[in-house]
């Protein structure tokens, strides 16, 4: 895989749509760096980089000799290993450095100088030239930032949108594909181009995408195809790197630094909230048009094991809807009201709302339970039950949506930002005891297992802050026979929860 793991670092030097790349002569360099390869294109850079894996993608494909010295990215900055400084005095890596030329910063300017220096085999064949300028073009100024940003940028109000635009810019990669792709494993088919060049190293890290934001490839066969056949590419193959090498880097910036982190927190309880709310309307619809039904022995047995489960299993959705609630009115509401005290009121406003709604939801649901199954009463008893559960369903995704659009990032204009947010975190860890104790594998379980990572991972770093851990108690609290999805997950992203048994 590649990797660079700093948003930062790769706009100051991987600018792909920069021409500015830096063109010194050799004799300009320090005296320290001194040229032991003469002929031999020389390339100092991160061994992780996707863009270091361009040139050396097609450096590879030029056949031309190279002699590389490929670092991790801590060792770029600390100037490890070499003199890097003396190699690339702006700081700007990759570097390519070649008779008496030295090109850094801009990859789009160094794969070009190796296509003009190295006419044979061309990356841009003739025949092809319109379509390889477009697609490149496409790649480097459409997939590739889509897919920096979500490595990089945090910002829970970005990751809905640039989740659409990357499903997006998948589409049309794969349509792509079907359109060019006649014969051979490439994207234009037979033939390696420039494409292939821009392409294999990004979509490489639609790995890292998936792990981290659950966007995968299944939705386009083409694409996925040509990523299982690219790890086949004799000019791919000699410089993939391991997804281990760079994950815990890449995993650990994006989960140890939450950007907004009370608002993080917040939006993915609203997530848990609605699917454990979308799956019980499911249960009881399902209970309801079984129960119009004739069934045998069996059926009906099943019928009323769901049956009596259904308190159980709204009693645990409402303590944390209401938990939830309160947090947002002890926590959150209260900053709120220095930007936008009708909004504040108006959220307020929807919350008392709700509340009757769900106590009726609870009181309709002992009626279901008492009543005769199959009786006239039970089924209508069924079907308010269901109707009344809609209406909080649709007024719960409604007053969700509003928050996050409304009222969250206001939290920002009222002076707090990242830093400001961050003992927030632990106010509404307090607040919400029972949803971060007993209910936290169900609250957890209503999460996909990028989400559980990111609340895990900021339960953990607010811990942190206060000095304390709750490693341990989340162990013990997560480690059930009824969640034991859940804990798979959980060990699997923090490794240390199945560490040695916490005693206590």
């Amino acid at each position: 895989m590649g990797g660079c793991l700093q948003k930062a670092k790769h706009e100051k030097n991987h600018g792909e749509n920069t021409r500015a790349s830096t063109v010194v002569p050799s004799w300009a360099s320090s005296p320290t760096y001194i040229d032991e390869d003469a002929g031999k294109v020389k390339l100092i850079g991160d061994v992780t980089c996707p863009y270091t894996q361009r040139i050396r993608i097609a450096l590879l494909y030029k056949g031309v000799p190279v002699k590389a010295t490929l670092v991790m990215p801590e060792d770029l900055k600390t100037c490890k290993g070499e003199d890097l400084a003396s190699i690339s005095p702006d700081g700007q890596f990759p570097v390519l450095h070649y008779g008496d030329h030295k090109l850094s910063g801009s990859t789009d300017a160094i794969v070009e100088y190796i296509e003009e220096s190295f006419k044979d085999p061309t990356l841009v064949p003739n025949s092809l030239k319109k379509v390889v300028r477009y697609w490149v073009a496409y790649i480097r100024d459409s997939f590739t930032p889509l897919v920096e940003e979500l490595l990089h940028d945090g910002d829970p109000f970005l990751q809905v949108a640039l989740e659409s635009r990357l499903n997006d810019a998948l589409e049309h990669l794969d349509s792509g594909i079907k359109v060019q792709q006649q014969h051979g494993n490439y994207f234009l088919g037979s033939e390696f181009t420039l494409v292939d060049v821009y392409l294999i190293p990004f979509l490489a890290r639609m790995d890292f995408v998936t792990y981290i934001r659950g966007i995968g490839l299944t939705s386009y066969p083409r694409l996925l195809a040509y990523k299982s056949a690219m790890c086949t590419f004799k000019y791919y193959k000699p410089v993939q790197v391991g997804m281990d090498l760079c994950k815990d880097s890449v995993v650990k910036s994006f989960i140890e630094k939450p950007p907004q982190p009370i608002i993080h927190f917040t939006i993915l309880q609203h997530r848990s909230i609605v699917r454990h709310l979308e799956n019980f309307v499911q249960l009881v619809k399902g209970l309801e048009s079984t129960n119009k039904q004739s069934m045998d022995t069996k059926k009906r047995t099943v019928l009323w094991v769901q049956l009596k489960e259904l308190p159980k299993a709204f009693g645990r959705l409402l303590q944390l809807m209401q938990e939830h609630a309160q947090m947002e009115e002890r926590v959150i509401f209260p900053l709120l009201e220095t930007a936008d005290p009708e909004l504040t009121a108006s959220a307020l406003k929807d919350h008392a709302r709700d509340l009757p709604v769900m106590n009726g939801v609870r009181e309709d649901i002992k009626g279901v339970v008492a009543l005769r199954q199959g009786s006239a009463d039970h089924i209508e008893a069924l079907s308010s039950l269901l109707t009344r559960l809609e209406s909080l369903q649709v007024h719960t995704v409604e007053h969700f949506q509003e928050e996050e659009k409304e009222q969250l990032p206001l939290l920002q204009l009222a002076g707090y930002g990242t830093k400001k947010q961050e003992p927030l975190v632990g106010q509404a860890m307090s607040v919400m005891e029972a949803s971060h104790a007993s209910l936290l594998p169900y609250l957890l379980e209503g999460l996909r297992p990028h989400e559980v990572q990111q609340y895990l991972g900021i339960m953990i770093w607010s811990s942190d802050k206060e000095k304390i851990s709750v490693v341990p108690k989340i162990a013990r609290v997560l480690e059930t026979d009824e969640f034991q999805d859940v804990w798979k997950v959980a060990v699997e992203r923090f490794p240390t929860l199945a560490g040695p048994r916490f005693g206590g």
